[in-house]
């Protein structure tokens, strides 16, 4: 393994890298949860609260939405261990302790997680076309509470959304309010959609995780205004409403998550890109990153954030300060 440029070399770093299931590799020093396709849990590489680390056996990687970690085996050991690249590979060849990946269930795997994800982005659009303007339900009167009081677009919208579903069995549980936002796809196609469940009188949810996503979310974005030169980008349904009325002359495109934001597959129309981002760090490092990318992209990117004294751009709208 001394020849970086040997054949041999490079057949024993691919071997290294499919030879474990990588959620055994970081199961061994982060705690993970299934979840879907993937495993959850918190990221290793910075202080969160909320998992936003995903590892991928199908593909053999792994994710921070927080942090932008991302890798495979070998740079899990690298970064992990502060190993040199040699030596995590010599590392992945020489473990014993974990149980071997065969290449045929890898296979399997990412043959299933494409299966899903068609599947996903079907059940997505069955839920959209059961939508509802929102005019006279609880997803208006959320949204007026939240100080959105302008006319919403066509891509958020009213619904009665199953609370969960089971993909395999195709059991789903009792129906909700919500107020759902349909993300567009390159060509402007729904292909996925995010809930926001609410209470009759416009209330948000008191559930763990009032928010739910299903179909495809990231790569696409909720349109809130047809494509042009330039379009702002931002994290959440509340602030993308507000940034609308704030701006209502450049189209806002919300990416229904944080760590979506770099990935946005921006149609060829756009040329300038305005990352509009929360005032934690979270926002900060998804802004930073999605700056790289759309720049490598050949894009214009500037980055706006709100007023110090808020987290977000809903909260400087309604005049909430951040705690101290």
């Amino acid at each position: 393994m001394k020849n970086w440029r040997s054949n041999q070399f490079r057949q024993d770093v691919e071997r290294a890298k499919a030879r474990f299931d990588l959620s055994h590799i970081v199961g061994r020093h982060v705690k993970l949860r299934k979840a879907g396709n993937e495993h959850v849990g918190l990221c290793p590489f910075h202080n969160e609260k909320t998992p936003s680390f995903r590892v991928n056996d199908a593909k053999g990687v792994f994710h921070c939405f927080g942090c932008g970690a991302r890798g495979d085996a070998i740079d899990f050991i690298m970064n992990f261990e502060g190993r040199e690249f040699v030596d995590a590979v010599a590392i992945l060849l020489g473990e014993e302790g974990l149980p071997e990946a065969a290449p045929r269930d890898r296979a399997a795997l990412v043959r299933q997680e494409k299966a899903d994800r068609a599947a996903a982005v079907l059940a997505a659009q069955a839920e959209w076309q059961d939508t509802l303007s929102i005019k006279g339900t609880p997803a208006e009167l959320y949204l007026a509470s939240r100080g959105i009081t302008a006319d919403v677009p066509a891509t958020a919208r009213y619904g009665r959304v199953a609370l969960w579903r089971d993909k395999k069995t195709g059991a789903s549980g009792r129906r909700c309010s919500a107020l759902v936002l349909g993300a567009q796809d390159r060509r402007g196609k729904i292909v996925g959609i995010q809930s926001i469940f609410l209470t009759e009188d416009g209330q948000k949810a008191d559930m763990a995780n009032p928010k739910v996503s299903l179909g495809q979310i990231r790569g696409s974005a909720v349109r809130l205004a047809p494509p042009e030169k330039r379009i702002i980008l931002t994290e959440g349904p509340e602030d993308g409403l507000t940034l609308r009325m704030k701006s209502p002359k450049v189209p806002v495109w919300i990416t229904l998550g944080t760590g979506s934001m770099p990935y946005v597959d921006l149609p060829d129309e756009v040329e300038h890109v305005t990352l509009a981002g929360d005032n934690n760090a979270a926002g900060r490092a998804a802004v930073e990153r999605a700056a790289e990318e759309y720049e490598a992209q050949g894009k214009r990117v500037d980055a706006i954030f709100p007023d110090r004294r808020y987290e977000d751009w809903n909260d400087e709208h309604r005049g909430i300060r951040m705690k101290k």
